[in-house]
């Protein structure tokens, strides 16, 4: 049985990647917005369609609820809560998730089964200048555009994964494989990942 988890720099292309190994191994793909709607049947707090990353990692929403703390807003202890629920939700999830084959493109999805035998957990990353010419081309903006939302995603994701399970996502020792993707296609990302999990990829029909 195979398991990988992906987690990605923005403008790696990691979800496509995500999306074509599942399809190659024939396997479910368990992507950020999956994982929130099942999140959201479990904890009606969280929005069936919330960025968590964002809610969580980003810098407006950590100083708003910084400020809300002090005067015990409503709003801010019940974001407490689910901050304090979240981790505990995420292994619920994706423990169960990864009892069968599959594909899990999360940030976080590492940390949280750093010890499931079965995964192969992947690291994709590349230069800053590389990344900001790959998303204009696939987002057709401006450079300053593009390098502006890479640094907040960038940060974002750091600031979700140390907040939730206290690690610092830019250690690589934590992944199985750590890929610069400005050195690879695709496909040969797709096909070092199912090597690496010894799955041979299924017969196109």
């Amino acid at each position: 049985m195979a398991v990988w988890t992906i987690s990605a720099q923005e403008g790696t292309g990691g979800a496509h990647v995500a999306a074509e190994l599942a399809a190659a191994a024939a396997v479910p793909l368990l992507d950020r917005r999956a994982i929130t709607h099942v999140l959201h049947e479990l904890e009606p707090m969280v929005g069936a369609d919330d960025d968590l990353e964002a809610r969580v990692g980003g810098r407006l929403n950590a100083l708003a609820l910084s400020m809300a703390i002090p005067i015990a807003s409503p709003d801010a202890m019940s974001e407490l809560h689910l901050r304090k629920t979240l981790p505990a939700l995420g292994r619920a999830v994706l423990t169960r998730a990864s009892c069968s084959p599959c594909v899990i493109y999360a940030p976080g999805a590492f940390a949280v089964l750093a010890d499931c035998a079965a995964a192969v957990h992947v690291r994709l990353r590349a230069p800053l200048d590389w990344r900001i010419a790959n998303y204009q081309r696939e987002e057709l903006v401006d450079r300053r555009c593009a390098e502006k939302r890479l640094r907040n995603d960038d940060h974002r994701k750091q600031a979700w994964v140390k907040s939730l399970y206290r690690l610092d996502l830019e250690n690589t020792p934590l992944f199985s494989l750590v890929l610069d993707a400005s050195r690879f296609s695709p496909d040969r990302l797709v096909d070092t990942l199912l090597a690496a999990a010894g799955v041979t990829a299924a017969p196109v029909c």
